[in-house]
């Protein structure tokens, strides 16, 4: 019998508690590795013997593909069951985590990245949806909630502590074993979860689906590539011109289509469009001022990655006491108030840091990467609430994917931007190293970060503040276009 055959009888005390407990593995896992990777990128340039660029497509072969399927994986949870789509992406993400981990190359390690993406794109949309069936009651899912936040925020400290003291005493390709025998008790575990209800059984853009994808993959090759080979090499150019066309292609589409991949409509709403903006921009100051200070820890100052590890977790540890304290300030500001004031704070500190990086070491410049994730905390809950509720109820979980989506775009873009502002030292096709240029280019590279959060502000006074009285809701679709998949 199929997750879709016929609806599940309520889930039992034993049935909720191993749903909570599949899903938040699940979710630390893939928490986990973003910041893990991060802090092991500098060892494997040294041991890959790659540049940058290298380095990007480590990265990028995971975002890419998480941000270019995230919708895709929304809907096939509610066409083909969340249960079994969740099952198919951890068993993805598992075997991705292999293939990283026995790579040879940075192309095979940036293949296993791009298969972990997809794996992502599978599971994530299905964690909250398969939550909110098994805990129905109002009180039993925000205790649920609480839990799976709460391990968000220890996955964000540990990760950074974890990923460089493996590392070191194991090598790189530990990072990635360490997903294996999570991935195979949620693969175990997730076959013993309740079958959910059947999802509403919305029609396939399937164009659109494909659209977002070339726009996504041809625009990534060609950021990251362009400053190493030139933006008017053959191969650059054409990605570019490819992302474009599909780009005006997927917006004309996606207005005249009954049933979208992309809302369009929702970003005439001030308050959507205001908080789906600041998710992009932070993202993007996130990702870039990650790998500066991974590569201004390691490569510049010549830590180990142990030790980076212990030096980002002040960062880290910052980005949870922020979302706590703007839980409490929530009673006193409005969400906007506080989320233009974590802006500010973090684009401030990054421009300060970007002011010291030339000869200091980092006993100078650590509490502005604490202030940083200070600010970081203070804009994430609020911006999330601002953006769910600039829309009807029934649409939550569509504008919930397309957050969840443009913030993936916004960190693929944060460290494919890094190749044109980090010089020609660090796109040289051998490993990094401590030089004049580096040094220049990582100051830029948090200056790119500190102005994104800048512009974060200006758009949160713009559009969210302006918009702080809800306008009316735009034309709704047909009833089965509301979907309910989750972003992240």
């Amino acid at each position: 019998m199929t997750d879709l055959a016929k609806p599940a009888p309520p889930a039992g005390p034993r049935e909720r508690t191993l749903t909570l407990i599949v899903v938040c593995s699940a979710l630390f896992l893939s928490l986990l590795d973003s910041t893990v990777v991060v802090l092991a990128l500098p060892t494997v340039g040294r041991d890959l013997g790659t540049d940058l660029t290298g380095l990007q497509w480590v990265v990028e072969g995971y975002v890419c593909a998480y941000a270019a399927l995230l919708l895709t994986g929304g809907y096939l949870g509610d066409r083909w069951g969340r249960r079994r789509v969740f099952l198919i992406g951890m068993g993805l993400f598992t075997a991705g985590s292999l293939l990283c981990a026995a790579a040879g190359s940075v192309e095979v390690l940036a293949a296993g990245r791009a298969v972990q993406g997809i794996g992502a794109a599978a599971v994530t949309p299905q964690t909250l949806a398969l939550l909110s069936q098994a805990f129905p009651g109002e009180g039993e899912r925000a205790k649920a909630l609480s839990t799976w936040s709460a391990v968000s925020g220890l996955a964000l400290v540990l990760g950074p502590v974890a990923g460089g003291s493996f590392a070191e005493a194991f090598g790189w390709r530990s990072v990635f074993l360490l997903n294996v025998p999570v991935g195979l008790f949620a693969l175990a575990a997730g076959r013993r979860l309740p079958a959910p209800l059947p999802g509403p059984r919305r029609p396939l853009d399937r164009l659109g689906h494909i659209l977002i994808v070339a726009c996504l993959a041809s625009a990534t090759y060609g950021l990251v590539e362009g400053p190493r080979s030139g933006w008017s090499a053959p191969d650059v150019a054409a990605a570019l011109v490819l992302a474009a066309a599909a780009a005006l292609a997927l917006l004309t589409r996606e207005r005249r289509t009954a049933h979208p991949a992309l809302r369009l409509d929702f970003f005439r709403i001030p308050v959507f469009a205001g908080a789906t903006g600041v998710m992009f921009l932070m993202a993007v100051a996130l990702n870039a001022a990650y790998l500066v200070l991974s590569l201004l820890l390691q490569v510049v100052e010549g830590v180990s990655p142990a030790e980076s590890g212990t030096r980002l977790l002040p960062t880290m540890t910052a980005i949870v006491i922020g979302a706590f304290l703007a839980g409490r300030a929530g009673r006193r500001l409005k969400p906007w108030q506080l989320v233009a004031t974590g802006t500010a704070l973090a684009g401030a500190s990054l421009l300060f840091i970007a002011c010291l990086t030339a000869g200091h070491s980092y006993a100078v410049w650590w509490p502005g990467a604490a202030l940083m994730g200070l600010g970081m905390g203070l804009v994430m809950s609020p911006n999330n609430g601002l953006m769910i509720g600039g829309v009807r109820p029934e649409d939550t979980g569509q504008a919930a994917a397309m957050g969840g989506a443009l913030q993936q775009v916004g960190a693929m873009l944060g460290i494919a931007s890094l190749g044109a502002v980090l010089g020609p030292s660090a796109l040289d096709g051998h490993a990094l190293t401590a030089t004049a240029d580096l040094g220049a280019g990582l100051r830029n590279g948090l200056i790119l970060a500190g102005v994104s959060c800048l512009l974060a502000t200006t758009v949160t006074v713009l559009l969210t503040r302006a918009g702080r009285e809800r306008p009316a809701a735009p034309t709704a679709p047909p009833p089965e276009h509301a979907g309910n998949a989750p972003g992240t």
